[in-house]
């Protein structure tokens, strides 16, 4: 096997997370985020725990639950510290199903809303926005029909967070759009966007960041201005989900460890907001705002992972038509070495590749010998 799994594929590759999962969507999203109200939540973990896994699973819970996703894999080129380019990337890519369609793009999404019944037109038009620019695009965008081919490309520019002037905006027959999205607005812009999209019907926002790279890890003893200044951004999200100023939603973090214990000093705002509890003798609560990936997964136990996740295997390969009779062991084997090999959290990775590697080959054997 190589590569990776389809993100649709991550709930058939899951092992120990469902009694987490049954909270979340029972407590935050048909709970919390039902209500009116928003959270932050960071998960914490190695390479190789089952960060973007987790992120998967809950990006396709949302997703059912008809909610806009958009998921952001943090990195040198798009960290941030450049509000203005994960905003930017945030339009362009939110994602959600209407209709059993999935839509990308914030213009396409408005597009489709405008030509279904679920358009609340006179709720959004009455309500005061923080970006009056982007509220008078968007109601333009849910009346594409009746632009020319240069207002639609000029829109689209603009609710993507691309330049645009003015003066093209108005000579392509668009009036009331001014201020594109920079660095100095892009929060507002943000909060415009999530605003008005649940006017119209969307039941919330799910924003997920999975930091793939150690952008906020100092390499130094001290972190740089720009890791600072990522700081201070992730304080504005906690504090805007505390106080709901970002209604109905979530914003969820996958980070690495030692970024926290980093903030705490030299950036205590947010330290002291996201403080973990280091103590083993007690146990994770579900729901502190930061967690490490151990403490939501009821096979913490590399020994019990790998049990399970052979008996996961075991029933995809039956359900398949294959049978598991000499493979059990061959897992049973291979686990055990990469346990032996991996002593911290991220031996998972590498085990799941291995486990599923074992099963293709054994389905492709017992095809070839039919």
């Amino acid at each position: 096997m190589h590569g990776e799994p389809a993100s649709y594929c991550a709930s058939l590759l899951d092992v120990g997370n469902e009694g987490y999962l049954d909270f979340f969507q029972n407590e935050i999203i048909h709970g919390l985020i039902a209500s009116g109200g928003s959270t932050c939540r960071f998960f914490e973990g190695p390479y190789g725990s089952g960060k973007t896994h987790l992120l998967e699973l809950l990006q396709q819970m949302a997703l059912r639950e008809g909610m806009v996703v958009v998921r952001t894999d943090l990195s040198s080129d798009l960290g941030l510290e450049n509000w203005q380019s994960i905003i930017g990337y945030i339009l362009a890519n939110m994602t959600v199903i209407i209709k059993r369609e999935k839509i990308r793009s914030l213009p396409k999404i408005l597009e489709v809303l405008g030509r279904s019944e679920i358009t609340r037109l006179d709720e959004m038009k009455s309500a005061f926005l923080p970006h009056p620019g982007f509220k008078n695009a968007m109601l333009q965008a849910l009346q594409l029909d009746d632009m020319g081919d240069d207002a639609r490309h000029y829109l689209k520019i603009y609710l993507e967070g691309g330049k645009v002037t003015v003066a093209n905006l108005k000579k392509a027959g668009i009036k009331g759009v001014k201020s594109p999205l920079n660095q100095r607005n892009a929060e507002i812009i943000l909060k415009t966007v999530i605003e008005a999209l649940q006017l119209l019907g969307i039941p919330g926002f799910m924003l997920l960041f999975d930091e793939n790279e150690r952008t906020l890890q100092p390499n130094r003893k001290k972190p740089t201005r720009k890791q600072i200044f990522s700081a201070l951004l992730l304080r504005h999200l906690v504090d805007a989900c505390v106080m709901s100023s970002i209604p109905r939603t979530v914003v969820i973090f996958t980070i690495l460890p030692g970024f926290l214990e980093t903030m705490t000093v030299h950036y205590q705002a947010l330290g002291q907001r996201l403080a973990m509890i280091r103590d083993t003798q007690i146990p994770g609560a579900w729901r502190w705002p930061v967690l490490a990936l151990e403490e939501i997964n009821t096979a913490a136990v590399p020994e019990n992972f790998l049990e399970q996740a052979i008996t996961k295997m075991g029933t995809l390969v039956e359900q398949c038509g294959g049978s598991i009779a000499e493979l059990t062991g061959k897992m049973e084997i291979s686990g055990q070495k990469i346990l032996q090999e991996n002593a911290g959290p991220g031996y998972k990775r590498d085990l799941m590749k291995s486990l599923s590697t074992l099963a293709v080959k054994g389905l492709k054997e017992e095809v070839c010998k039919k």
